[in-house]
This record gives structure tokens, sequence and C-alpha cells, in this order.
């Protein structure tokens, strides 16, 4: 008795498990590439709107874009049957995340969220829109038409609700940290030519945008720096700074630094140019005073500042002397002479 017993409760185990089983093999899955979007039954694609659309979207113009995607489908279903199909295809939850996708592990994916927009009261009033005088012609909203052809041909999402437009939205981390957002929208073309004609019609709209992560866009403008300071390092060796460009003498005997010079410069609306020599700063703070005729303002550790443009403690263009202690060798001393070059847009 004991055994048979065992052996149905066996059975029942089994059976349960093979219910979890067939449950989570047809459950729905989160598409994390655009590929992995089912496609609605019968609907065909519109490359012709699709194109004009794109060219309104700005994505050329975003440099944080990885990748952009969109492609329009159209269907004589009613937007009721789409956003049904879609909830069974893809699931989700009516609301917002529950997660924050930036906090995601690469590989992962948040819930599908969709929200849904049904048509109001106000869109089944009628009133007047707009009254041309010159031609006599009103121009009315057909609401009591729009709510009678609804309710002809089609059966309300909820009870005495018919929908308007809909959008799924969730979000895959790549495994380099780029996210990539979906955005499936659903619009309801039925009613575009009323009150002259009704015809159960649907937009169907497939956006997938890939952001570039925090890291990538760093690396991208070290590297974008870097290139420039490059350029501007081998235009400086090539041709050096001119007294008449300095606004200032040039220091008898010093190093032009180019490199560094370009380092300090790039990327910047002022330009540092940096001298070494081996005289201390004391004597070049003397040299200026003599050349320029403007004192130096002494500051702590033998550092001297002197402007050539605005006012102190923080002219616009200057001179600053202070110990080499950054740039190693023989020199003892750092002359930075700093001028504005131009003006951040």
């Amino acid at each position: 008795m004991r055994k048979k017993n065992s052996y149905l409760l066996i059975l029942s185990f089994l059976a349960i498990i093979t219910v979890m089983g067939s449950h989570f093999l047809f459950a729905a899955q989160t598409p994390k590439t655009e590929k992995e979007i089912p496609v609605f039954t019968g609907a065909v694609r519109d490359t012709g709107v699709e194109s004009e659309q794109k060219e309104q979207m700005g994505w050329d113009g975003n440099p944080n874009l990885r990748n952009a995607m969109l492609k329009l489908y159209n269907t004589g279903s009613s937007p009721e049957d789409v956003v049904g199909f879609y909830v069974k295809a893809i699931g989700g939850k009516e609301g917002d995340f529950d997660e924050n996708p930036f906090d995601m592990k690469p590989g992962a994916v948040t819930q599908v969220c969709y929200t849904i927009e049904y048509y109001t009261d106000e869109d089944f009033e009628d009133y007047v829109i707009d009254s041309i005088e010159f031609s006599n012609k009103v121009i009315r909203h057909p609401g009591t038409w729009i709510k009678q052809k609804l309710t002809e041909n089609r059966k309300p999402y909820q009870q005495g609700k018919w929908i308007k437009a809909a959008n799924f939205y969730w979000v895959y981390k790549e495994s380099n940290n780029d996210l990539t957002t979906f955005n499936l929208n659903i619009f309801d073309l039925s009613v575009e030519s009323a009150p002259e004609e009704y015809k159960t019609a649907s937009q169907i709209e497939i956006q997938a945008t890939t952001e570039k992560s925090e890291e990538a866009m760093r690396e991208e403008t070290d590297e974008e720096m870097d290139r420039d300071t490059e350029a501007l390092s081998r235009e400086l060796a090539n041709k050096p700074p001119t007294a008449k460009d300095l606004g200032a003498p040039l220091y008898p005997g010093a190093t032009f630094d180019a490199e560094s010079s370009a380092g300090m410069s790039a990327g910047n609306d002022f330009a540092i140019y940096i001298y070494l020599t081996t005289d201390p700063p004391s004597k070049v703070a003397a040299f200026y005073e003599q050349q320029l005729k403007i004192k130096p303002s002494s500051m702590e550790d033998d550092r001297y500042m002197i402007p050539l443009k605005g006012s102190m403690p923080i002219p616009d263009e200057g001179i600053v002397i202070e110990p080499n202690t950054m740039f190693g060798g023989s020199a003892k001393s750092v002359i930075s002479i700093q001028k504005i070059t131009g003006k951040n847009e």
C-alpha cells in the first residue's frame, strides 16, 4: 500500500514539474535585440514613411548614439488586437520600471513595461475645430461618429475603453555596458479619414537605440583629446610662438616645450606656452620687470605672476614664473605664458 501511495506521489510530482516546465517553455521572453521582437501577423512594412520619419528623429546629430533603428508596419487589425498580441508575445506590466537600467549587470534586461492611451469622453464630443470665414467653411470634430464607429467595429480593450495609442518599452544592458532602449509604439489609424470613412487599421513603430556607456564616451573624449594634443604639439614644434604672439619678450636661452604647451592648451579657449630655463625664478622675474615695466606680484615658494591683460589676482593673460618641480632635467625655472585664443561656443 505504501509503495502504491509513493508511486502516486511521484506521478503527481512529475505532473507538477511537467506543467511548470511547459509554463516556462511558453512564457514570454523579453527581446534583447531588434530581431527578437516579433512582427504582428500580417503587418506590412512601410519603408516610405519610415525613411521620412528617420530624418526627423535627429539621431545623426547625437554623438552619444552608437546605433539607431526604426521600422514601421501597417496592419488592418485594431490596436486592441495588436496590444493583446504583444502583451502575450513579449510580456510586460503596465507602469514604470522597478529597476534602474544603469545599475544592471551586463547582459541583463529590464521587464517590459507599457502604457496605454485610451479615447476619452472629450474625443467622443462634437465641437468646432476651426472656422474659415472667407470660405464659410467649418471644420468639426466628429466625436459622436467616432464613438459610433468604434462601438460597431471594435471590441473595447477594457469596458467602454478603446485604444488610441500604446507604448511598450524596455532596456537591455549590452556586454560593453552600452544601453539599448526599445520602444514599440502602436497607433490607431482607424478614424484618420473621419467622418468620411472608417477603416480599422493600426501602425506599429519599432525603435531600438543604443547609447554609449559613460566609459565609452570618456574613452572617445580622451582619444579625441590625445589626437588634438598630438596635432597641436606638432604644429607648435614646427612653428613656436613669437614674442609678438606672446605679447612679451622671449626669455634669453629659455627652451620652448611644445609637447607640454599642447597638453595644457588643447581643448581650451586659451593657450599656455611653457618655457624652461636654468636661471632661478627671481632672475627671470627681474628680466620681465625690466622689459615690461610691470612689477611682478611675488607669491610664496619663489613664485611670481605678471599680468599682461586684465588685473590681479586672476588676469585674463599673464606670465607665471615658478621653480621647476614637474619637468625634470636641469631647468630651475618654468615660465608659463597664458594667452586667450578664442571663446567656447
